[in-house]
């Protein structure tokens, strides 16, 4: 685990008027897991959202044989399942660690009870994220091929990182389930792309030419 996040300073807690105390009251337990080790499933009864203190985790949702597939990386000092755990319903996406992560867990009652009015505020911009990310992830895939929504992918990343080199928070095989394709092929895609001259890359970290 790299970076690390103490729970008042996560941006949920941001105006609060006491952050740390905010934190303490609406905290159940901090928990850390392996890589590969499931945080929530799909199905599973959510009473409670998570935030990443360190590592990250990956949302996945299955596919028709039951093997995840990755739809969202969450970094640290993010959450995750807070829409269920509010609506008080089951997952209907799992969560899994990319790496060795550790977890804040909170209880959506107390920490409305804590301080409503900036962690609401808080709450319904994190949700407003997610759904212009989802709705990122829709525009990749409306395209016809596979090299089209790796490019639309990479574009996007790019103006978020605001740089010509910069790095995205999937490996492969992550980034080939966001793009909704085979590894295999993806891979056959960014080696065409990059002989082709129109990027480069070494593992993770691209550059658009």
């Amino acid at each position: 685990m790299e970076r690390s996040v103490a729970p008042e300073r996560l941006a949920l807690f941001c105006g609060a008027k006491d952050p740390a105390a905010c934190a303490k009251a609406a905290l159940l337990c901090e928990e850390e897991f392996s890589r590969g080790e499931y945080l929530l499933r799909a199905g599973e009864a959510c009473a409670k959202f998570g935030a990443v203190l360190a590592g990250s985790v990956y949302v996945v949702r299955e596919d028709e044989r039951g093997d995840p597939v990755t739809v969202a990386n969450i970094g640290a000092g993010e959450t995750f399942a807070e829409a269920f755990a509010f609506a008080g319903m089951p997952a209907a996406a799992g969560a899994v660690a990319a790496e060795r992560c550790r977890i804040a867990w909170f209880s959506p009652e107390r920490l409305l009870a804590a301080e409503g009015g900036a962690v609401a505020a808080n709450l319904l911009r994190a949700f407003a994220r997610k759904n212009m990310f989802l709705t990122e992830r829709i525009e990749h895939l409306s395209r016809r091929s596979l090299s089209q929504k790796v490019l639309s992918y990479l574009r996007s990343a790019q103006r978020a990182a605001g740089k010509a080199t910069f790095s995205v928070p999937f490996d492969r095989q992550g980034l080939a389930d966001y793009l909704g394709c085979d590894r295999s092929a993806l891979s056959a895609v960014l080696a065409k792309l990059k002989a082709a001259g129109v990027l480069d890359y070494h593992k993770n970290a691209f550059r658009l030419l």
